[in-house]
Order: C-alpha cells, then structure tokens, then sequence
C-alpha cells in the first residue's frame, strides 16, 4: 500500500499564480455510508498548484462550502503554492496543510440537520500559541495528525507499529490539554495494552489522573466516587506489576489522591472516616519505603489532609512540621504552600497555638483567593482571634465565614461558623442581638448542635425558660441530641429553682423527664441533680435513692 506523509509543502512563500484548476484536481474516495465531508478521502498528483484554487477544488470535489475570513488572507492564499502528491488522505487533513501552507488554518462547521445542509469550510488566519483559541486550534491539529497516523488501514505498517504507542501517549495528553478526558483515556488505555513498552507506567498513571480530573469536575457524588475506585485500581496494578520503577512515588501520590476523592465523596460519615483511616495507614506504610524526593511533599501533604479530614489536629501539625524538614521544602509549588498553611493553621489552632495559627491561616486567606477551602480557614481564624481576646477581629472573621461562605460548607463546618458567629457577638456585648437571630436560625431547621449551643449561651446568660423553649423540640428525637436536649432541660429547671428557691417544684418535674434520657453518664448527673434538689429539702430518704438511680 502506498504510503504518502499528507503533501509536499514546498513552496511557502509568494509563487506566480497556476492556472486555473481543474475540476478533477483530487480523486475522491468516499464511504458509501459516510455524509458529505465525512470519512472522505481524496488522492492528487499536482505540482505549482495556488493554495486558493486547491482548497476552491477540494471543496467542490467532496461537497464543502467554503468561507475564507477576508479579502487579505484570499490573497495570500492565492500568491503561495504547493506540491500535491498524495494518495488516499483523509480530506479534511489535507485542506489543513494546505492552508498551512499559505500560512492560515481551518475550522470546519458541520452540516446542519437539514436536507441539502453541506459542512462548511473556514479558512482563517494562522493560531497563535499566544491566545487559548490559537492553542486550541494547534492542539486539535495535532490530535488530527496523530489520529490519521493511527487509522486501522496504517495500523500494521512497520514505522506505525514501532512508533505507535509514543503516538498514543502523545495524543491523549493532547486530549487531556484541550479538556477531553474521556477520549484521552481511551488512547492512553490502548498504549497500555500494546504492553510491553517503556511507556506501560507512564500510560497507567495517565489514565488514573484523567480518572481523578474527570471525578473533580463531576457534580455527581456517586460519579466523583467511582472515578475515584477507578483510579486507585489502575494505580494498584502499577503496585502489583512494576513494584520497583520510578514511578512508584508519583503513584504513591495519585493513590492517596484517590483515596482521599474517596473519602470526599462517600455520603456515608462512618464509610468516610474508614477510607480516611485507609489513606493514612497506607500513605505511612509506602512512605518508609519510598527514595527521598520532590514527590515526597504531595505524600505528606497527603497524610496531612487525610489527618485533617477525621479532625485529628495534633497529627497534621506534627506531619506538617516533618514537612518543614524535608530538603525540598524552599522547592514547594504555589499550590503546596497553600496546602502547607492550611494544614499548619489547623493543626496549631487545634493545639492552642494561636500566634502560629494566626500567621498561618492570615497567610493562607492573602494568597488563595479562589481556594475552596477559604470558608473553614475564616472559621479557625475567628477562633483564633477569640481564644486570643482579639474580638473585632475575630468578629469581622466571623461575619466574613457566615456572610460569604457560610453555603459552601458543609454541615459541621457551618455549625461551627454560626457557633464562632454567635460567640464574636456574645463577646461584643451585641447580646440580645444575637440571641434573637440565633433563635431565628433554629426555628427556620438550622442544625441541631446549633439549638444546643444556643441553649448552653441562655443557660450561662440565667434565661432559663427561653433556654427550655428552644431545647424543647429537640426533645422528641431520639439517639445523642436527644439525650442531651432533654439534661439541658433538667438542668435549666434545676438552676431556676436554685435561682428562685423554689425547690419544692423540680423534683417531680425533673422526674418526669429523666425516664427518658438513655445515655448512662446524662442519667447518672440528671439523677446527682435530683438528689441534690432533695438533700436541700431535708428529704434524704429520696436524696438516698436518686443517687442511687431510683427514682421516686
């Protein structure tokens, strides 16, 4: 079979115009089953051919209207020439090079869905790798190159043979940079399957990279979830089959990432916290094994934010300080000091470290301005702010996590800026304010730990039946929250009747309600309570008996 590389380019530059062009310029073979323009392939033998006249017959020969930008580019494509000799090419990639030769491009329109609709032919100016459309428009020039290299008619000549899998490879990544993640796996899957070659690590941590990418941008949790499963099997197998190549570590990387997707996506909190678990004891099992190197900062930052996800404070600040001593710390990407400071404010808030938090999280907010993660890193610095007395700023931290990114977070991260909210305000003196808003909150279904957290403000605060009235709805749920509603009920009676000396009516009260309550420590303190109410009463018989748990 004839092999031709597309068309002899030869003449770049200005050349005398040819005579006009004949009708039968290309020979056109066309699949029978194939629209106009589609699945076409044309063969020509033309020398000094005007690139004007050859697109105007490789138009008319396979059905193609032809748009050229403007009257400036007509000229120069018809003032530049070229050699054609090819045989049995695919139409469209030789009315690229053509233009290419006259230095332009082409974008092609397809058909409408109408009877007589023809594709439409766009002649444009040259992309520049300047501009995002130019970058485009090369990547997809290339990726239409590649794929003629790769046709099932080629597939079993020698060079393609031999050449065919760095093809693949460098046709996926192409894929991957114009967005097409979904088609780059596919060729990144067939370079693996051409196994065995130099490129089978390479294509495997492809294809679980597009796997992640593809899951990150997929709103879909269940979808984000799979994707995820899928990457950290293909990550196994380079595990399994190539233990001892170098690219172990960045698969050390991209199975933690995996793991970690898994964990985010997972609507299951104690499925979650498992996966979590997993990631950690994984990340510090392979850790121990791995060479040292660059690599080595996205594993611990890995471990950090496994760490982090089940809210283990203490164990991210200590992985982020053996971070710091990492050789290649002052190599760290933008995108790694971002995760660093993250990691270190939490992990130093969480251990009561305010000053470094402080510095940390305040780094954090200055330099990520579109981070996901800037909602939970107001939240710790109003904390922090607080713990350290430093009120209007932890109050406009607070309002800042509430107001603008109180509905990207999720449900115990709100808890905790409506909590951090509350406490900036209380902390002002804007008191009665806040008991107001909050107590709007709550009736509209806010979460149930921040009812809670209002009940225990009013409790310090000697409100005790506003206290009763906002616990009292939780009161008819069962399990933790409860429990605990039902004691802070217990509780508020017990001060008021301290608060108002009448003793005399919380005991009956306060039994009535303690059948109720199953957590054994909330039945055992609402049982002391009761047994103090009757030992002030003079009644030890029944003090006896309460704190003994019988209750009568």
């Amino acid at each position: 079979m004839k092999f031709a590389v597309g068309l002899a380019l030869l003449a770049l530059g200005a050349a005398p115009r040819a005579q006009a062009q004949a009708p039968d310029l290309f020979q056109v073979q066309r699949d029978a089953a194939a629209a106009a323009g589609e699945r076409v392939r044309v063969s020509a033998d033309n020398r000094r051919v005007d690139c004007l006249g050859a697109l105007q017959a490789l138009a008319a020969a396979v059905g193609w209207n032809l748009d050229i930008e403007s009257s400036p580019l007509e000229n120069d494509l018809r003032f530049a020439s070229v050699d054609l000799n090819l045989a049995d090419q695919d139409a469209r990639m030789v009315a690229q090079l053509i233009a290419v030769a006259a230095g332009a491009d082409c974008v092609f329109q397809e058909a409408e869905p109408v009877e007589g609709a023809r594709p439409r032919l766009h002649v444009v100016r040259a992309p520049s790798a300047e501009t995002e459309s130019g970058r485009q428009r090369l990547r997809a020039l290339a990726g239409q190159w590649y794929r003629s290299f790769l046709r099932d008619e080629l597939r079993y000549e020698p060079l393609t043979e031999r050449e065919g899998v760095e093809v693949r490879m460098n046709l996926g990544q192409l894929l991957v940079d114009s967005g097409d993640l979904e088609a780059a796996i596919g060729f990144f899957t067939e370079a693996y399957e051409k196994r065995p070659h130099q490129h089978v690590a390479a294509a495997i941590l492809r294809i679980a990279e597009c796997h992640l990418d593809l899951g990150t941008g997929n709103p879909d949790r269940a979808q984000q979830k799979q994707h995820a499963v899928e990457a950290e099997q293909w990550v196994r197998r380079l595990f399994e089959r190539m233990p001892n190549v170098p690219e172990i570590t960045p698969a050390t990387v991209l199975l933690g990432r995996a793991l970690l997707a898994q964990a985010f996506a997972e609507p299951r909190p104690e499925l979650a916290r498992d996966i979590a678990e997993k990631c950690q004891r994984e990340l510090a099992a392979r850790v121990i094994r791995l060479l040292d190197s660059v690599e080595m900062l996205d594993v611990w930052l890995l471990a950090g934010e496994a760490q982090f996800f089940l809210a283990q404070a203490d164990r991210v600040f200590d992985t982020m300080l053996t971070l710091r001593e990492s050789p290649y710390f002052g190599d760290m990407q933008p995108r790694q000091f971002l995760d660093y400071h993250f990691l270190l404010g939490y992990g130093a808030q969480g251990l009561g470290k305010h000053d470094l938090a402080m510095r940390s999280l305040e780094w954090f907010l200055i330099h990520a301005e579109a981070d996901r993660r800037r909602g939970q890193a107001y939240v710790l610095l109003a904390e922090t702010y607080l713990a350290q007395q430093r009120f209007v700023q932890a109050r406009a931290a607070a309002v800042e996590a509430r107001s603008r990114h109180l509905g990207g977070l999720a449900a115990d991260w709100r808890q905790r800026a409506l909590r951090v909210w509350a406490r900036t305000a209380l902390a002002l003196g804007e008191k009665e304010s806040a008991f107001l808003e909050l107590e709007q909150m709550v009736l509209r279904g806010e979460e149930p730990e921040l009812s809670l957290f209002l009940v225990d403000e009013m409790l310090a605060d000697r409100q005790w039946q506003r206290a009763i009235a906002v616990a009292r709805p939780l009161t008819e749920r069962d399990g933790a929250i409860g429990d605990r509603a039902r004691f802070k009920i217990v509780n508020a009676l017990y001060e008021q009747a301290l608060a108002s000396r009448h003793l005399d009516d919380f005991p009956p009260q306060a039994i009535a309600i303690a059948p109720r309550i199953q957590d054994p420590e909330l039945r055992a303190r609402t049982a002391t309570m009761i047994g103090d109410a009757y030992t002030r009463l003079g009644k030890l018989e029944h003090a006896a008996d309460a704190y003994r748990g019988i209750l009568r």
